[in-house]
């Protein structure tokens, strides 16, 4: 019987521009296939795609084939083409492919995984790919900071400029745009008034969208517009994010400045005295639990936090269109609603519900019955995770009786051993917790207490943390909708009540409806 085997095929972006060709590595593993007898099962092309890890559409459905012994042998045209990490390339011989009698081929070659000269070959050519991948990494990233040491553009689309040929040139238009913002910003405006003047002047983005608070203050904390350059502020972004932040290299760029030093420094007093302003007044004594459940009555976006300064002395609190928040009234009014007026109201209309004993019926079947069903599933998953840890046991018993046959080396052994380790852990933890969750789910809610909590409902709520009032909120209702005066509610929609407005991802409501039960108990256990 011929064995199955799956092709694997990729170029990525930039090699696609050098001109490889996807289809000549199909067509020649394919004619490899057919002189050894393989029967092709299927070809998994991640045309696009980069290498540098298995976050891959097309290799991932080739592991789910191959976890489902639909496929005997991966068949690739160079070992780099599966991944330029040699990690990755050897757990998935070492872990997925050797213990379950499969095979990785590189056709180019003619060499397997099966043999220890051909696990040592590929062990070697994914080690040569990784290198020749992170060598790719630092000559590029050297290219651009030695274009940005000459003041030179590095690509990429900005407000203010075009870049033609890799150089900044500046586009009149918008530059104008960017002298506007400084000159608003320079005059103490904050974030919020420049992006509410540029939209209701109809200014647009390069991206011919609306500004926004983030958009600006990028703009007004780029140096690119003083004529400099600026290169490294984050060092490996995909990885490290925020935490790899470095000193910048600020040299002076080749380009046209669009505003001037003076201009530049005024702004970042501005920026500096705001900042100050903000990181000392933004938090007060407030818990907004409503945030982003009530929508606004105009455009239906949710609604965030708003104040305003009594003459007296302390705020009044309102809720506020958070589109109106980011974008200015070009998209939608402020539209405020007060909060203690609107989430008194929401309250009583929650403890209502005690009135209505068909929703108080229905309330009863969803909770309990959602915890009887959460329980079959979580059987189901301690069945699987009971099946993974024999598995592992017995890979461990394998690899045990592979090194005394001396199968494999001490090396191979040690580290085979730590994963297998590791992963037995990690699926004994989540069995645990599965266990834990289904013995939590074996009390059932009773209609008494129900009653009891939405009774006093107000009084309760309480009595809870701003935290534990929030989740509390955001597990019974879905959304609330105000009339247009602001004052009165036109509809609240709650999670578990059998309505027209059901939340359409099951999932979500089922959990709900699980933590419902959880925040229950709390309040029942709180109150004695």
């Amino acid at each position: 019987m011929s064995k199955k085997a799956a092709i694997y095929i990729r170029v990525s972006t930039e090699e696609q521009k050098k001109g490889y060709s996807i289809e000549a590595q199909e067509s020649v593993i394919r004619e490899y296939a057919k002189n050894k007898d393989y029967e092709v099962y299927d070809v998994y092309n991640d045309e696009g795609y980069s290498g540098k890890d298995f976050n891959r559409p097309e290799i991932q459905r080739l592991f789910s084939d191959l976890a489902n012994d639909k496929v005997d042998l991966i068949l690739v045209w160079k070992v780099d083409r599966l991944s330029r990490n040699n990690t990755d390339v050897l757990n998935l011989i070492d872990l997925d492919l050797t213990p379950k009698d499969k095979r990785l081929i590189v056709t180019s070659i003619d060499i397997d995984s099966s043999s220890p000269m051909g696990h040592m070959f590929i062990s070697l050519l994914s080690t040569f790919a990784r290198y020749e991948r992170l060598t790719i990494i630092d000559r590029v990233n050297a290219g651009m900071k030695k274009r940005a040491e000459k003041g030179l553009w590095n690509g990429g689309a900005i407000l203010g400029y075009d870049s033609v040929n890799k150089h900044l040139v500046i586009n009149k238009d918008e530059s104008k745009i960017v002298k506007k913002i400084f000159k608003l910003r320079a005059d103490g405006m904050g974030y919020k008034s420049i992006v509410k003047r540029l939209n209701s002047s109809g200014y647009k983005t390069k991206k011919e969208k609306d500004f926004s608070i983030s958009s600006i203050k990028f703009i007004v904390n780029n140096y690119i517009y003083t004529g400099k350059m600026v290169w490294s502020r984050y060092q490996e972004w995909n990885t490290k994010r925020r935490n790899g932040k470095t000193d910048p290299l600020i040299v002076d760029g080749v380009h046209e400045p669009i505003i001037s030093e003076e201009l530049w420094y005024k702004v970042q007093e501005v920026n500096k005295a705001q900042n100050k302003k903000y990181t000392t007044n933004r938090n007060f004594n407030g818990n907004f639990f409503l945030s982003g459940l009530l929508k606004c009555p105009k455009c239906g976006t949710g609604m965030v936090m708003s104040k305003s300064k009594k003459r007296s002395g302390g705020y009044y609190y309102y809720y506020m269109c958070q589109a109106f928040h980011v974008k200015g009234k070009s998209v939608c009014n402020s539209n405020l609603v007060r909060k203690e007026e609107i989430e008194e109201k929401v309250l009583n209309n929650i403890a209502l519900l005690v009135n209505n004993n068909t929703l108080l019926d229905e309330l009863i079947k969803e909770i309990n019955s959602n915890s009887i069903e959460a329980n079959k599933e979580l059987n189901d998953d301690i069945t699987k995770y009971n099946k993974q840890l024999r598995q592992l046991i017995d890979k461990r018993s394998k690899l045990d009786q592979d090194y005394f046959d001396n199968k494999i080396d001490s090396s191979i052994y040690n580290r085979l051993v730590l994963q297998l380790e590791s992963d037995y852990k990690a699926v004994e933890e989540t069995l645990r917790d599965s266990e834990k969750q289904v013995n939590r789910n074996m009390d059932l809610v009773s209609k008494d207490q129900i009653i009891y909590v939405l009774k006093n409902f107000n009084s309760l709520f309480n009595t809870v943390t701003n935290e534990e009032q929030k989740l509390l909120i955001r597990t019974l209702v879905k959304q609330v909708k105000v009339e247009e005066n602001r004052k009165d509610i036109k509809e609240i929609d709650f999670w578990y009540i059998p309505s027209n407005v059901l939340p359409s991802n099951k999932m979500r409501g089922t959990v709900s409806q699980i933590v419902v039960k959880q925040r229950v108990e709390l309040l029942i256990k709180k109150n004695g």
